[in-house]
């Protein structure tokens, strides 16, 4: 199997969220739209639909918010408070990626202020693709269409088997777990080093 294009997941991927921050913000938004008060009781719920949605974004546009609703709420924090690389070498090997195959990111968050703020340079990445909140397969069916390949040739690499490995492996998408393993993933990764030794492997 020759790998053409790497797609990466962003959130626990390349950088993860800090989490006390992240739910202070997701609740009290949810308090906001609903206009409800911030108690013990709205929370459980917002948890619940959580779990039904199985994204922030999800539960927000089911709501019926506009799609770029909580993109906006994680934009009014500092990014560089927010987001903490996964691993500290994580931009080294990003850029190891690329000098082999294109390399592109999946979100379900807008990057364009997160990724410099990470010492990401934004034009590392053949496409920043933003689409509906996975498992959501329309966003992994445009990885197919953008790189324009053959979805075999193509690897998404996530830390979630429900919301990446699943949907990807849906679409027809070679596929990578990182910080964990599954038999549902084509392959396991134990750091972002891993993928590009995999890529060296190939002919």
């Amino acid at each position: 199997m020759s790998i053409k294009h790497v797609w990466l997941d962003f959130s626990d991927t390349l950088a993860s969220i800090n989490k006390e921050l992240h739910n202070q913000l997701k609740y009290k938004a949810y308090a906001e739209l609903t206009g409800q008060p911030l108690t013990p009781e709205l929370k459980a719920e917002y948890d619940v639909l959580y779990t039904a949605q199985i994204s922030n974004a999800a539960v927000f546009q089911f709501l019926g918010a506009p799609a770029n609703f909580w993109t906006n709420q994680l934009n009014t924090l500092d990014p560089n408070i927010l987001y903490t690389l996964v691993e500290p070498n994580a931009a080294q090997y990003v850029q190891q990626l690329r000098e082999r195959v294109p390399v592109s990111i999946f979100s379900n968050i807008q990057l364009d202020s997160v990724l410099p703020a990470l010492g990401f340079e934004p034009n590392w990445f053949t496409h920043i693709l933003k689409s509906k909140p996975k498992p959501a397969l329309e966003g992994f069916y445009k990885i197919v269409e953008l790189s324009n390949l053959q979805p075999h040739k193509i690897l998404y690499v996530g830390d979630q088997v429900g919301k990446d490995i699943l949907p990807a492996k849906q679409v027809g998408l070679t596929t990578g777990l990182i910080y964990s393993q599954a038999p549902e993933a084509d392959y396991n990764f134990e750091t972002l080093q891993d993928i590009f030794k995999l890529l060296e492997s190939q002919p």
